[in-house]
């Protein structure tokens, strides 16, 4: 098992054609996996049916109902999930993943879709400083309105666009994924299967049970993502945007780099009360001072910079132009004329007889042109031929991998004295550097699974919120009032005197705890908020904060990632909000930062390398405020080793 999701199969897994090699999503609604398509020979993403407010995974791999009050839910959701796929596999759509096939195993469903390979918006964003440029935002609207409504035009919300959900493919065309969140919008059944939600990229009505939502709920998503592109910074969530609004227009922050009607457009998607907000796609794209594509005849386009790559996979996508426009192979050169032919003839054979005459008569010319000694030094005593180790004008070494061998002539004088040994002073700071480079390279691969569990605990504690919300509210059934010695309470359901399904607790020393319960315990999701103001959001088992999730303590310190019993455990994420401010990503034991990981500092330094105990241990690279890189040696958190 990953140390992304326990619940997930083990790679390596077969189900029939495909072979699963990576996870590269999960959350509430499901897994998606990258596989190997055995019979086609290429990678495809699987998404597989599994909603962990309400199953779980046998081991023997089957997934099952949490309890036979969850089982009509499970079996609902599993229907509803074929009958996106089938949706969906009509779609073909240069901005929509293709649905390529459905099919069932382990008790559970799987949807195909193309691997779209290529980055995501997110990792993009990620980028140290990194904002997208104003033609390059326009495209990602463009996509991103073009996608929309021809998911909308079919009846169908996506329900969780956010940076992480949008490839931008080698091509450069920006592809809208993950249709697991996805519902059929008009009419159909109500239930907690719907509300999944991505708490910076979500409107206010994901958050109700209730809440109606329509096309212009994908547009606040699609709206706080195209703000991230530009700002740099996702929206405020939109729970924060109650009462007093901070919400600050882009028109107003950004007016200096970006066009006004484009802002004005975004600002208008992100509007809090969803009234208030362009109702359509297309009354949207009116805004953006274009009319937007047809759903069937949008160009496929691409973002700049982009460069372009031949793809292979199984759908083709249509450019939307006529045939006549397709570019035409240039037609091959005409055949020479015989008379250039001999004309080309006659120059090799005068050639040939010049290199002749050179050859007899080369004696001569070597005592012309020969190079007489100093009349102090003998011949034989000639300066020996130097050896070349690197050339100015040559590349450096990568610096992920020692330097390569010395290049030198293939042959030299048998004068020629060999190259001189490196100082020893110079090779220890190769060695140091080479190191340093390599701890380097862990610590930012480990930064990349860390944000991506960083991300999942995230959208865990969505869920968690969504679930606790349901625990408080007025119009839960069934609910029973508990009293304990010491004034502690607990208002929710109950079997057989104990607490069971969703309720809310309130304890003497101040901690209440919100979410689901089973045999007395919190085990599921759920919320829980500490006398001293410390809350921990996301999965419980046996009492325990254990799985994915948030614990905050506002205004203090925020950790997103894997925990066990209350403590980060696995890759995550831990920043300190007071000042000074600490980002630490990578790989934490017993809540500190044990192995390679990347930690920034408030005033922009960053050190990339090992840890033990939270402190630097071992080699790594530090970059400074002022950009420059210099490698080192660390020991319990102290410098005891550097070179530039």
């Amino acid at each position: 098992m990953s140390h992304e999701n326990d619940q997930a199969l083990p790679l390596g897994t077969r189900l029939g054609d495909y072979r699963l090699d990576a996870i590269i999503g999960h959350g509430g609604f499901g897994i998606t996996y990258r596989a190997f398509d055995t019979q086609l020979t290429k990678f495809v993403a699987i998404k597989e049916y599994f909603p962990v407010e309400f199953a779980v995974r046998r081991p023997d791999g089957e997934v099952v109902s949490r309890g036979a009050r969850f089982a009509d839910d499970f079996v609902w959701g599993r229907e509803r999930f074929l009958d996106e796929a089938r949706a969906l596999a009509r779609f073909r759509h240069a901005h929509i993943v293709p649905v390529l096939r459905y099919f069932e195993a382990h008790s559970t469903a799987y949807t195909v879709m193309e691997f779209e390979d290529g980055r995501s918006v997110a990792q993009l964003l990620r980028e140290p400083k990194r904002r997208l440029q104003p033609d390059e935002v326009t495209r990602l609207a463009e996509g991103l309105l073009s996608g929309l409504r021809a998911v909308h035009a079919q009846g169908f919300l996506h329900r969780d666009i956010k940076p992480s959900n949008i490839i931008v493919r080698h091509d450069g065309v920006p592809v809208l994924i993950d249709f697991g969140a996805a519902r059929q919008a008009m009419g159909g059944r109500t239930r907690t299967l719907t509300s999944i939600l991505t708490p910076q990229y979500a409107p206010i009505e994901q958050y109700a049970l209730d809440g109606k939502q329509g096309p212009w709920s994908d547009i606040y998503s699609a709206a706080a993502v195209l703000h991230h592109a530009v700002a740099g910074i996702p929206p405020p969530e939109a729970v924060s945007r109650v009462g007093a609004d901070p919400y600050r227009p882009l028109a107003v922050t950004q007016a200096d780099r970006f066009d006004q009607t484009l802002l004005v457009a975004i600002d208008r998607g992100l509007a809090f009360a969803p009234d208030q907000r362009p109702q359509t796609v297309a009354d949207w794209s009116v805004m953006f001072g274009a009319p937007l594509p047809q759903a069937d005849d949008a160009l496929t386009q691409r973002l700049p910079g982009a460069t372009a790559a031949p793809r292979l996979g199984g759908v083709r996508r249509e450019s939307g132009k006529p045939v006549s426009s397709v570019p035409l192979p240039s037609p091959p050169p005409p055949p020479r004329s015989r008379r250039s032919w001999a004309g080309l003839w006659a120059i090799v054979a005068l050639l040939a007889v010049v290199a002749v005459a050179l050859w007899r008569i080369q004696p001569e010319l070597r005592d012309v042109f020969a190079v007489a000694p100093p009349p102090d030094r003998p011949a034989a005593e000639a300066p020996p031929i130097p050896v070349v180790t690197q050339s100015p004008a040559s590349p450096s070494p990568s610096p992920s991998l020692p330097a390569g061998p010395s290049v030198a002539p293939a042959a030299t004088s048998p004068a020629a004295a060999p190259t001189q040994p490196p100082s020893p002073d110079r090779s220890a700071q190769k060695a140091l550097m080479d190191q340093a480079q390599r701890s380097a390279s862990e610590a930012r691969a480990v930064l990349d699974r860390a944000d991506e569990a960083s991300k999942a605990a995230r959208s865990m504690a969505g869920e968690a919120r969504i679930v606790a919300a349901r625990a408080a509210s007025p119009a839960l059934e069934n609910v029973e009032r508990l009293s304990y010695d010491g004034g502690a309470s607990y208002v929710g359901q109950v079997v057989a005197g104990k607490r069971q399904g969703l309720g809310v607790a309130d304890l003497t020393n101040g901690e209440r705890q919100a979410g689901d319960w089973d045999a007395d315990q919190l085990n599921g999701l759920g919320i829980v908020r500490l006398g001293n103001d410390t809350r921990y959001t996301g999965q419980w088992r046996a009492g325990q904060s254990t799985g994915l999730g948030v614990r905050e303590r506002p205004g203090i310190e925020r950790a997103e990632g894997n925990f066990v019993a209350g403590r980060l455990e696995g890759l995550g994420v831990r920043r300190t909000l007071a000042k000074p401010s600490l980002v630490q990503s990578g790989e934490f034991h017993a809540d500190m930062l044990d192995g390679p990981g990347v930690e920034t500092l408030g005033d922009g330094e960053r050190y990339e390398g090992g840890f033990r105990g939270n402190r630097r241990q071992g080699y790594g690279q530090v970059t400074g405020v002022d950009g420059q890189v210099r490698a080192g040696l660390w020991e319990d958190g102290k410098l005891v080793d550097s070179a530039p």
